[in-house]
């Protein structure tokens, strides 16, 4: 039998033309490219989907510090936010991450939301690949959070 989950990958997958399954950690792992995957997988309760992806390695020293205090700022945006960043001690990486009500969800609004998440995602990626701490931009409101039109 089919669970909701599964169904929602189904339903992503086609928007996607991908076959998109849960693995044995029950989540699904989409390569974006090389250095970027996103994740998805239900929270305990399994209502909520959990959309993660660790975004670049961030060197010891004043420069994590400044990218830290940013993504700090960035995360006391109003809502609605498009991720949350994050930061992983035990691998020195930034992370970002999403939760959404899973019945409000189809692969339409899923796939939506993941181009959100994806631009946030690779626009902090690049900055700080690129020696910014930040986006130029970030910590402004976005009259449009999930890019859509």
């Amino acid at each position: 039998m089919i669970n909701q989950f599964e169904e929602l990958l189904h339903d992503l997958g086609k928007v996607f033309h991908l076959e998109l399954q849960v693995d044995r950690h029950n989540a699904c792992s989409i390569q974006v490219h090389p250095h970027f995957v996103i994740q998805l997988q239900l929270d305990a309760t399994q209502e909520n989907l959990w959309i993660f992806s660790k975004l670049i390695d961030t060197p010891p020293g004043k420069f994590r510090e400044n990218i830290l205090k940013e993504a700090l700022k960035a995360n006391a945006l109003p809502d609605p936010r498009i991720g949350v960043l994050g930061y992983m001690a035990s691998t020195n990486q930034l992370a970002v991450f999403q939760k959404y009500p899973l019945k409000f969800l189809n692969g339409d609004k899923l796939s939506g939301f993941l181009g959100a998440f994806m631009e946030m995602a690779d626009s902090w990626r690049e900055a700080i690949a690129a020696g910014q701490s930040a986006p130029l931009g970030t910590n402004q409101p976005s009259r449009n959070p999930f890019g859509m039109h």
